[in-house]
């Protein structure tokens, strides 16, 4: 939802200048005889329309493709009409907001005519398909999601995988009494970090394309996720490094301009990630 809400926040302009070019084909004199079939095969994002008089009362019932509703017939829409600023063109065009009937985004657009006010209300998801502002398919958007759900199960699968690997590790050190006790406690803590990691990186993809697709992508979502995962490598190889310049210094130190070369390589990684979320924060604080 708020995906489509920073969309239309981005093309409202044409948005709006597309629905204006939309209610100027509406023929005002021809809106009894289209409103009930014709309206909705033309304007396919078109939920809703019908009539307030000159009392401010809704004087026609609901239309809708499926049918009419005359529930709210001869209901005060003051309510409605108070907080309307109509522009030159006697048109006004509301803000995305929330249906309560259907749950969906909706903008309500209001013309005034003479004695009479015409209310039509667009499905916002429905009318950014039709502009070409986004695609969607809903056989497409449960494969990718089926998929997305069977990719982080998976991973976090191999996450538990690398942490029950990590307590082997711990559990064999102890049992098997090994010499390299030092080398066995690194291998456990780069395996739990990663297991970490990869658990994160499941979380956050399970969370935001299968369970919670309504989520925000607008906060960065993906630059803070691949920030933490790099940070989570980074540790890693950092531990590695630690081990490799023991393990040389313990054995030959003529060996020792190859952890100079990992560590090396761990440092541009930091320096990089750094850049990284400092142009990530910069744009954030620019947006």
């Amino acid at each position: 939802m708020k995906e489509t809400v920073a969309i239309y926040k981005k093309q409202r302009v044409f948005i709006e200048n597309s629905l204006t070019s939309m209610i100027a084909n509406i023929d005002l004199d021809q809106y009894d005889m289209m409103k009930e079939k014709s309206i909705f095969a033309m304007f396919p994002a078109l939920k809703a329309t019908y009539k307030i008089n000159a009392n401010n009362k809704q004087s026609t019932p609901m239309y809708t493709e499926d049918g009419s509703d005359s529930s709210a017939l001869g209901l005060d829409k003051s309510y409605l009409l108070g907080r309307v600023q109509f522009r030159e063109d006697n048109i006004y065009i509301s803000n995305a907001y929330v249906n309560s009937m259907s749950g969906t985004l909706y903008i309500t657009i209001v013309v005034r005519l003479k004695s009479e006010y015409l209310v039509y209300d667009f499905e916002l998801y429905e009318l950014l398909k039709e502009l070409s502002l986004i695609e969607g398919h809903e056989l497409f958007g449960q494969y990718t999601r089926y998929f997305y759900a069977l990719f982080g199960f998976l991973l976090a699968g191999f996450s538990v995988a690398l942490v029950v690997y990590a307590i082997y590790i711990a559990w064999a050190l102890v049992v098997e009494q090994d010499k390299e006790t030092l080398a066995g406690l690194f291998r456990s803590i780069i395996a739990l970090t990663l297991g970490l990691a990869i658990f994160d990186l499941s979380k956050t993809i399970l969370e935001h394309e299968v369970f919670y697709k309504s989520l925000s992508r607008s906060n960065n979502l993906e630059n803070r996720l691949l920030a933490r995962f790099l940070t989570s490598i980074i540790i890693a190889l950092s531990i590695e490094s630690l081990m490799v310049v023991f393990k040389i210094a313990l054995s030959d130190y003529s060996k020792m301009i190859y952890a100079f070369y990992l560590i090396s390589g761990v440092a541009l990684m930091i320096v990089a990630l750094s850049l990284f979320i400092f142009i990530m924060r910069y744009q954030g604080q620019k947006g």
